[in-house]
């Protein structure tokens, strides 16, 4: 049986390129349909609710600049956070444009195309990068995540499969909620994607600890926290596995957009 990591192991193990490649860039049919329920959800959230506003934090981004590349044209200034430093350091070559920096142009594109207003890749690139004026640390086992820096309310916050990965108990993942929902302001939107009932994801050849989570779960911890759920779905994006390969043991994706009280 694998080896499963958490915590301080992501600074030593975890495998960035692998990662993107594994459950974001590969043209596998699974893999672009998970990309197509991102893209969806978020575009749906914040054309239809017409949610914009100055400020956007991700919470625990990884190394994947999927979700600000859409927000990024709704939240003209967007702090990125994220536990892992090689993750931190790959956004930041990015924003840089550093010659070693992963290649985000593909994505860029296909989002432009998806959403099929016009916009050009490199356009979007450049507002992309204007946009993330910071790059910091996060931890979600800490009243404040953000901590030692401290920011007003934020209008809106996204986080993708990253309380369940921190979490170590459900009460836990329950605290992590109200952590992260004290950085958004009142009326603010939460934009959050979790993995269904998985307990393990690859990046590479390493394994990383997932706490199993449902719906019941999750929405429970987000109106606890102090918000009110105004839509959530599921895919069941993972049924099939991707071809064989097995990247995580989940059964699915859980959307979730929820305004602060």
């Amino acid at each position: 049986m694998a080896m499963i990591h958490s915590g301080d192991a992501y600074n030593s193990v975890f495998d960035v390129k692998s990662y993107l490649q594994e459950h974001f860039f590969s043209d596998k049919p699974d893999i672009q349909k998970v990309s197509r329920f991102h893209f969806d959800m978020i575009h749906q959230t914040l054309r239809k609710g017409n949610f914009t506003g100055p400020r956007l934090l991700e919470i625990g981004g990884g190394p994947n600049l999927g979700n600000a590349i859409q927000a990024c044209t709704r939240f003209p200034e967007i702090v990125f956070s994220d536990y892992t430093e090689t993750c931190r350091q790959s956004v930041e070559k990015w924003v840089k444009n550093m010659p070693d920096a992963i290649d985000w142009s593909r994505q860029i594109q296909r989002t432009c195309d998806r959403e099929g207003e016009g916009s050009t890749w490199e356009d979007r690139q450049a507002l992309l990068r204007r946009s993330i004026k910071e790059i910091i640390p996060c931890d979600l086992l800490k009243s404040n995540p953000l901590e030692p820096k401290v920011y007003e309310p934020f209008d809106a916050i996204m986080t993708s499969y990253c309380v369940e990965a921190a979490s170590p108990d459900k009460n836990s993942f329950k605290e992590s909620m109200k952590s992260i929902i004290k950085l958004l302001k009142p009326g603010g939107i939460l934009i959050m994607f979790n993995t269904v009932n998985e307990s393990d994801y690859t990046a590479g050849q390493a394994h990383f600890y997932s706490l199993q989570v449902d719906e019941p779960l999750v929405k429970e911890a987000v109106v606890e926290a102090g918000c009110r759920i105004v839509s959530s779905t599921i895919s069941d994006t993972y049924s099939e596995g991707y071809n064989g390969e097995r990247v995580t043991d989940g059964e699915g994706i859980l959307f979730l957009a929820a305004i602060k009280q």
